[in-house]
């Protein structure tokens, strides 16, 4: 059953002039929810807080925080279990790009259902949009996703599961919508995102806990797209899929068998990692 709330009471509209309206001011994150009780919070408060500190919010640690504290109980009241959007705007304010110093943050609460998910190898294109570069913004999940959203609609279009996004020098960043990992000669390497891109949670549990625990090493780096066209594997992370692989590329088909026996390991991995950064 959906669930929305507005600054911590039941709602489903916002002003007008709300500034995340008209300027995408703002950040959000995204979170699995079980029976009220949400996965990995302490990392997707962490992102959320960064954002705010980059879009110089007054106390982004603190209003982070509120947030997360107000999604927990309100959420546990209904013993919710799907998928839960945490959006802050800016909040209302005069038109003009700068922000009023009178403005209110504004907590956006919105639970659904988790969403059907299928569980065979991806067929991805290569979208025609690139990621900008932004190193000041690189990583947050802000509001503006003009560049996902052009993106997973060509994949649309096209009949594609997903489409694999560069930046302007050719560089692959990640997907419309997840992280990116490529194996190759019995490593991992993933895009490096100084510039542009999402950091995602799961992206950052696979780098930092799960593939050392499994003996692998990965590497941080810019990759090509004959980079990721010439691997072995190749797999897209988020907190909705988990871990999923990729089969095709374009015309290019991958190895679904290596994909298969590397996949089982790792997401069996993950779901243990993230039980354990998660209440119970």
């Amino acid at each position: 059953m959906p669930h929305t709330w507005v600054d911590g009471a039941a709602a489903d509209v916002v002003p007008a002039d709300d500034r995340g309206l008209h300027y995408a001011d703002g950040a959000f994150e995204t979170l699995h929810c079980n029976a009220g009780m949400l996965a990995c919070p302490d990392l997707h408060e962490a992102r959320l807080a960064l954002a705010l500190e980059r879009l110089e919010f007054d106390g982004p640690q603190a209003l982070a925080r509120q947030c997360f504290e107000e999604m927990k109980k309100l959420l546990a009241e209904v013993a919710h279990s799907g998928v839960v959007r945490c959006t802050v705007t800016r909040g209302s304010g005069p038109r003009g790009y700068e922000p009023s110093a009178a403005t209110v943050p504004r907590r956006i609460i919105a639970a659904q259902g988790f969403p059907v998910i299928a569980d065979r190898p991806l067929h991805c294109g290569v979208a025609q949009v690139r990621w900008a570069h932004q190193p000041q913004l690189a990583g947050l999940k802000l509001l503006t996703r003009t560049e996902q959203v052009l993106a997973a609609g060509e994949a649309r279009q096209k009949g594609w599961d997903d489409s694999l996004m560069q930046d302007h020098r050719g560089h692959v960043v990640s997907s419309s919508r997840a992280n990116l990992f490529i194996f190759q000669n019995g490593r991992f390497f993933t895009p490096n995102l100084e510039v542009c891109g999402i950091a995602g949670t799961r992206r950052q549990l696979l780098l930092d806990h799960v593939l050392p625990r499994l003996g692998y090493r990965c590497s941080t780096q810019d990759l090509t797209l004959a980079d990721v066209l010439k691997a072995d594997v190749v797999m897209l992370t988020n907190t909705l899929i988990g871990v999923a692989s990729i089969g095709s590329i374009a015309d290019r088909v991958l190895d679904r068998k290596a994909a298969a026996q590397l996949l089982t390991p790792l997401r069996a991995a993950l779901s243990e990692c993230v039980s354990e950064r998660s209440p119970s």
